[in-house]
């Protein structure tokens, strides 16, 4: 186990700050679509997001995992997708779902949970099979 590296740490928070405004544009556009517990989810997943990036920016988390490099892929990967995605959504719950998955995995990473960022990736690449469809 080590610590992330700057650069793998830099590239998290850069994805975290992405997928936020991302969430906050979504919301915006299909503002009239959403319920008002819907907008306070949109809200605090924005807000989960970029309080891990500023706890990864600053230091106060520093969470130690096995390949980094490979876990900063996946981040990398799973947020261009994931943004992709929301711009082209016609589902909402799943939208929320993917959001929330985000956080999830944004959560994991921050406690170098293992099986919890495994879990959450894996989710993850489900929900975005699924809007496929």
């Amino acid at each position: 186990m080590n610590d992330l590296t700057p650069l793998q740490r830099a590239t998290i928070v850069s994805n975290y700050q992405l997928m936020a405004r991302t969430l906050a544009e979504f919301q915006l556009v299909r503002w009239a679509e959403f319920s008002y517990e819907q907008q306070l989810d949109l809200n605090a997943y924005q807000n989960s997001l970029l309080g891990r990036a500023h706890d990864l920016h600053t230091r106060t988390v520093n969470p130690a995992v096995d390949q980094g490099e490979q876990l900063t892929e996946a981040i990398e990967q799973l947020v261009q997708h994931v943004r992709a995605r929301l711009q082209t959504a016609i589902n909402l719950t799943l939208a929320l779902g993917l959001g929330a998955m985000i956080v999830a995995l944004a959560s994991h990473v921050a406690r170098a949970n293992r099986k919890g960022i495994h879990s959450a990736i894996s989710e993850l690449q489900h929900l975005l099979e699924l809007e496929k469809h």
